[in-house]
């Protein structure tokens, strides 16, 4: 059976991955594995507020235009449009 060797380059030196100790590649493995996963945690928190504050502008844009957003409707039946400028009939 072929025994394979990995190469890497670190800073420009060369690095062997068979010289590393087992404890050592274990160690670099579960590390690298609990860093992904803290890094989607952090993402999927961070969307999760984002989210929320993009629900809340929505809410409260809506809140302060409702006003005129009952105007609106009220005017709809009084007014006539005249070259796309709505005028009342007082």
């Amino acid at each position: 059976m072929n025994k394979k060797n990995y190469q890497f380059s670190v800073n420009g030196q060369n690095r062997n991955m068979q010289r590393w100790p087992i404890l050592t590649r274990i160690l670099v493995t579960v590390f690298g594995l609990v860093g992904l996963v803290l890094a989607f945690m952090f993402s999927i928190v961070l969307l999760a507020i984002a989210a929320v504050l993009i629900l809340v502008l929505i809410i409260y844009f809506w809140w302060k235009t409702r006003h005129l957003r009952k105007r609106f409707r009220d005017v709809e039946h009084e007014s006539r449009v005249i070259d796309g400028e709505s005028r009342r009939d007082d």
